[in-house]
């Protein structure tokens, strides 16, 4: 969904950027966690994307939440002639008849993996039930689709170190367990690094239009629900600001639905209301300039949008758990703080610790913070990574 962006929009395009011819095969459906940012399926066919790459959208035949089934996506990949296939999202099931196919039998499979055991923490009965029926759909569909991931793909790529501690609790038999150890490699969740970079040009202009010159920028940016813990940073927003400290925060993904009022009443009962700013989903191109002007970035769970803000250099202040532990060295680009009860004397640490630092020194570390990221978050270098991990190291420059 290049409205969203997710790694197989990122890797597809920086692979056609560098010169690589790319196929993306997919269905016409919309993300269930996207319906309100696009509310129609994509029509069936073949296009070419901006970029140069090619798309073939297949009808569905059958979804259920996010696992989708359509017919010919075998032959659809096979009629390429590829000389490696990457299966994104392998337990979403769309691409598991590739891993069938006798005609990519001898072309290298990477299987992309993003399951974390914080995704079975439902907050209401509904979702429970759900996730139930999601863990007896594992036993009969998903775990027999891993087990034949496992044994046919060259690499499997976890985007973190929870999942792959996922997939090990998966293994049945000791042989799925050697294989998982063998050929997984915890490989993170990147960003497009064209798109996604440090402008100091862009702070300035954000921060002119803000009149936040000499403030702290705390940004989040999400989809607004309420399991995200989000009244938490604005009540430590709001403490800080009773305390005197020059802080204010900026949230993007609302959904104009009934919590985004919830949010918008809570902003309104501290002490400083001006310095809130609740913004519905933004392109690309305008949140990359927000956290430009941002000064720390805050996700309480993991988040593709995390990634992406490393980009342009933010260091985040993030919860210590196993879906996150791989992002931030401490002190050099974030903050972890320990769950459950840290996070609000973190942030005044942070916040105390950024207030004092000049906007010539704040825009220097931010340089180097967006260089440190680029060497291991970027798509051209886990690019790299994969490639070279299944016998194709890549010619490209950086």
């Amino acid at each position: 969904m290049p409205e969203v962006g997710y790694q197989e929009v990122w890797i597809a395009r920086t692979l056609a950027r560098l010169g690589i011819k790319v196929r993306v095969v997919t269905s016409t459906a919309v993300s269930s966690s996207a319906r309100r940012i696009r509310r129609f399926p994509y029509p069936a066919g073949r296009e070419v994307a901006v970029e140069g790459y090619e798309i073939i959208r297949l009808p569905v035949r059958f979804r259920f939440r996010s696992a989708v089934f359509s017919a010919h996506v075998a032959d659809a990949v096979a009629e390429w002639g590829p000389d490696a296939v990457f299966l994104i999202g392998i337990g979403k099931m769309f691409g598991g008849p590739v891993l069938r196919a006798t005609e990519v039998q001898h072309v290298p499979i990477v299987c992309f993996f993003s399951e974390l055991a914080e995704y079975r923490q439902r907050h209401s009965l509904p979702a429970r039930i759900v996730s139930w029926m999601q863990d007896r759909g594992f036993e009969l569909l998903k775990r027999p689709l891993y087990q034949l991931a496992f044994r046919r793909a060259q690499l499997l790529v976890c985007n973190s170190p929870g999942t792959l501690e996922w997939l090990k609790h998966c293994c049945q038999e000791q042989g799925d367990y050697e294989i998982l150890k063998a050929k997984a490699r915890v490989l993170s969740l990147g960003y497009d690094s064209h798109l996604f970079l440090f402008r100091p040009e862009e702070r300035l202009a954000v921060r002119q239009q803000l009149s936040c010159q000499g403030e702290v920028v705390v940004l989040t940016v999400t989809r607004v629900v309420p399991h995200k813990g989000l009244e938490r940073i604005i009540d430590a927003i709001g403490y800080l600001q009773r305390r005197g400290f020059p802080v204010r925060y900026i949230l993007i993904g609302t959904l104009g639905d009934a919590y985004e009022g919830q949010l918008r009443r809570r902003a309104q009962q501290q002490p400083c209301p001006e310095r809130f700013l609740l913004l519905p989903f933004q392109p690309s191109d305008v949140v990359r300039q927000f956290a430009a002007g941002a000064d720390v970035g805050i996700w309480m769970q993991i988040a593709i949008s995390a990634n992406e803000a490393m980009g342009t250099g933010l260091p985040l202040l993030l919860p210590r758990r196993l879906s996150l532990r791989h992002l931030l060295e401490e002190g050099v680009n974030g903050w972890y703080w320990e769950e459950p009860y840290e996070f609000e004397n973190a942030l005044e640490k942070v916040v105390n610790f950024l207030s004092v630092m000049p906007e010539e020194q704040r825009i220097q570390w931010r340089n180097h913070i967006a260089a440190y990221n680029a060497r291991r978050f970027s798509y051209e270098a886990i690019l790299r990574e994969i490639l070279t991990a299944i016998g194709m190291p890549p010619t490209w420059e950086g």
